[in-house]
């Protein structure tokens, strides 16, 4: 419920941005700040110290942010390179009657295409689909000592909506999902086109 609450705040601030669009094509730099979610982070943490269970929790958030650059090669399509940091969750839970700590981080950059949808002069629909190596490290300590860390190619796909706000200024607003790693992102971010 908060998270869609924050997501609308974010939709209605992209709404409310003005001005024209500038160049349809070229080259763009941005950032985003937002939410991540690990829709599975409880479940790899009862993997992780071996109990079914042992983590009483669905899912957890964390801040999480992005840098991102593109090349717009058409009014419609762009190629997107982008480096993620989700964040870092955590959370406690009891095995054999003894209290145990874990915590998760990950990290991915890879390549996108977007279809770019133009809703006007100035407000754009953006639909993703690439490929991010994410790199994730699990610990956990108290009474089960364990770690894991691997890195896997993953599925990369999103929407979202990007607003000129001036020049060649815009903010862009997205939801995306890290296929394997079962993590969804929610952002708010600026880019700018050279």
């Amino acid at each position: 419920m908060r998270r869609s609450r924050h997501l609308l705040a974010a939709i209605a601030l992209v709404a409310a941005c003005s001005p024209a669009l500038g160049q349809d094509t070229g080259f763009y730099v941005g950032g985003s700040l937002g939410e991540a979610s690990f829709r599975e982070a409880c479940r790899d943490f009862d993997s992780l110290v071996g109990v079914a269970g042992a983590f009483g929790c669905s899912s957890k958030q964390d801040g999480a942010g992005k840098l991102f650059a593109g090349w717009r090669v058409l009014r419609y399509v762009a190629a997107e390179v982008s480096y993620i940091n989700y964040g870092e969750v955590k959370a406690q839970g009891v095995v054999g009657g003894a209290t145990v700590t874990a915590t998760s981080s990950v990290h991915a950059a890879g390549v996108s295409a977007l279809g770019i949808v133009p809703l006007g002069d100035r407000y754009w629909l953006l639909a993703r689909l690439g490929l991010l190596q994410s790199r994730t490290s699990m610990r956990a300590s108290g009474a089960v000592n364990a770690s894991q860390d691997h890195g896997e190619t993953e599925l990369h796909v999103g929407i979202g909506a990007l607003a000129q706000i001036g020049g060649r200024w815009a903010m862009r607003v997205e939801y995306e999902r890290l296929n394997d790693t079962r993590i969804d992102l929610s952002t708010l971010g600026v880019q700018y086109q050279f």
